[in-house]
């Protein structure tokens, strides 16, 4: 969406109205001394929307008649997916004086799903979703649920004249103009043919993919589709492809009623908004767009994916878990489902997810991309570079942006031990992506720690260094490089950088003492190699440091360390 979009519905959207166990009125704050209130409010806190739920409800029992807890419950059922509960709620909110945001959008909510139109529009008079134009978007469904189309497409064009909101609307229009079945006017609005285009989404690809083939030019569908996705298409693109090339009839279905309608306004507002602040109320909208539009799955995925932002992965699981095996955006679901359950410590479990996903889709070079990334991460090298390997044999002609897969499966190599088979990649994603910064300082590095072609090794970290100047692991490569060729006062001036753009990182701060033992600055050796086994000792970098050995060279300095290790000792050669 344009940026001047997102900043008219930052101005707009209801904001902290939505807050999901917000502090309210002194009723609610008297339950504080309540323990499920308590219980609920950390819940809610913590976006724990199911238990929050569950303990606002209790705390509701022992003071039914406080139209804060009321709020509060209905939100947290809202947010964990109950949409009747929290309906049920909003219509007890509605009998007390002081109206609630959240209640007039589900009482509108459930007008549209009743497909009590009129009602709607009644309600619109007095709740407002995200400002006026998002208002009349609504309005507009209401009136194409009631057959009046004229009415409904002027509201589309009213809104359209907001600032920002022209593309947005126009879209809205488009599939107005194809629940009717005036597909050519559709068209025109996706084709920008009389005004600009509206803005299309990965849903919107589909719709116009859609519309194309109800006028009959299927081939323009499947080249449409080509273009926008590109080789890297997901399943549920190269699905509809498939379905095209095979003559398959393929139906006009993003919207069939107005209440679909009022979903797909929703969707788009939440995914307009989802890079911003207030996630748990995004989530709302999702969680309503995902009711009014049930067939729409990726409102679903969305709610799914914001619930991981939101830390809360129980309930994204449940929401991936709600797309079915049979619709094509399985695949994305059980890869998000996988990263979920990686998330709350069920490796294992994500993993088996994923081999069974490269089983069951065996020409997805995504699915085996992303099983390669999680047994690397895991440290099933081996099995990383079988995926790995198989993902690149679905590459067609590599491109630039194919440079990763080759990076991380040379890392796998790398920890199996196969150098020479690791070059071979990181060569072919350098060959792809020359100034690839990642790249550049993992081979650099990695040189040095060989003790080989250090001064390569060197030109390969600055020109990282100089891509990415704020990356405080690149800089802390540059440093040891200059420190491995006797550059330590050069060196000094590095890792004094590194530290101060990571300074909790173990490996970074053992590396500033090694540099100013190396200077003769010895006290301050000593207090970095201490500040080091602190920051290993609370597991941050503990994987990749060596306490034991940061410990020696406390007792014995580094000098002797080095001896000890059979290393050349150190010697200043010259500073640049």
């Amino acid at each position: 969406m344009p940026n001047v979009f997102m900043k008219f519905l930052k101005i707009c959207t209801l904001g902290g109205t939505l807050a999901i166990g917000a502090p309210g009125a002194p009723g609610a704050q008297a339950q504080q001394a309540s323990g499920p209130y308590i219980a609920a409010r950390q819940a809610a806190m913590a976006h724990d929307y199911g238990f929050a739920s569950e303990y606002f409800a209790r705390a509701l029992v022992q003071t039914p008649q406080d139209p804060t807890l009321i709020a509060q419950t209905m939100s947290a059922f809202l947010a964990a997916g109950d949409v009747a509960k929290a309906q049920n709620l909003a219509r007890v909110l509605s009998t007390f004086p002081q109206s609630h945001p959240l209640a007039g959008i589900l009482q509108l909510a459930q007008s549209f799903q009743a497909q009590d139109y009129g009602g709607a529009l009644t309600q619109l008079d007095s709740t407002s979703i995200a400002g006026t134009a998002i208002d009349d978007l609504l309005r507009g469904w209401a009136l194409m649920g009631l057959g009046r189309v004229g009415e409904a497409l002027a509201l589309f064009d009213t809104a359209a004249e907001a600032e920002g909101m022209r593309s947005f609307a126009l879209y809205q229009k488009a599939l107005a103009f194809s629940l009717v079945g005036d597909f050519d006017s559709a068209e025109a609005i996706f084709s920008g043919k009389d005004q600009s285009p509206a803005a299309i989404s990965f849903r919107g690809s589909l719709a116009r993919a859609q519309i194309l083939v109800q006028l009959e030019r299927a081939e323009d569908a499947i080249a449409f589709l080509g273009d926008f996705h590109g080789e890297d298409a997901d399943q549920e693109v190269r699905a509809m492809i498939v379905q095209l090339e095979a003559g398959a009839a393929v139906e006009f279905d993003v919207v069939r009623n107005g209440s679909e309608g009022a979903g797909e306004v929703l969707f788009f507002l939440a995914l307009a908004l989802r890079s911003g602040d207030g996630q748990d109320g995004l989530l709302l909208y999702t969680r309503l767009a995902s009711h009014l539009a049930p067939r729409n799955v990726h409102a679903l995925l969305l709610s799914a994916q914001l619930l991981e932002v939101l830390g809360n992965h129980t309930l994204a699981i449940e929401a991936y878990d709600a797309i079915p095996r049979s619709h094509p955006a399985f695949v994305r679901a059980e890869i998000g489902r996988a990263e979920a359950l990686s998330e709350i410590g069920k490796t294992e479990t994500s993993i088996e997810v994923l081999a069974q996903l490269a089983e069951a889709f065996p020409d997805l070079r995504s699915v085996h991309q992303t099983l390669g990334d999680f047994l690397r991460q895991e440290g099933e090298h081996a099995r990383a570079v079988r995926s790995y390997g198989t993902a690149i044999s679905l590459i067609d002609q590599a491109k630039p942006r194919h440079w990763y897969i080759y990076y991380v499966r040379g890392m796998a190599h790398d920890q199996l031990g196969n150098w020479e088979m690791a070059m071979r990649d990181f060569d072919r994603a350098l060959d792809l992506s020359p100034n690839q910064f990642q790249v550049l300082n993992y081979v650099g590095y990695s040189l040095v720690e060989r003790g080989e072609q250090l001064q390569e090794a060197l030109s390969m970290i600055q020109a990282a260094v100089a891509a990415q100047p704020q990356a405080g692991y690149i800089i802390d490569s540059l440093g040891w490089v200059q420190y491995r060729l006797g550059y330590y006062h050069d060196a000094v001036v590095q890792m004094e950088r590194a530290v101060e753009l990571m300074a909790t990182d173990p490996i970074v701060n053992d590396h500033l003492g090694d540099v100013y033992w190396a200077v003769g600055r010895k006290t301050e050796a000593r207090f970095q190699w201490r500040r080091a086994l602190s920051f290993a000792s609370q597991g941050a970098g503990v994987e990749d440091v060596d306490p034991p050995r940061i410990q020696h060279k406390l007792d014995i300095g580094l000098d002797a360390v080095l001896a000890e290790e059979g290393a050349p000792p150190l010697k200043l050669i010259h500073d640049n």
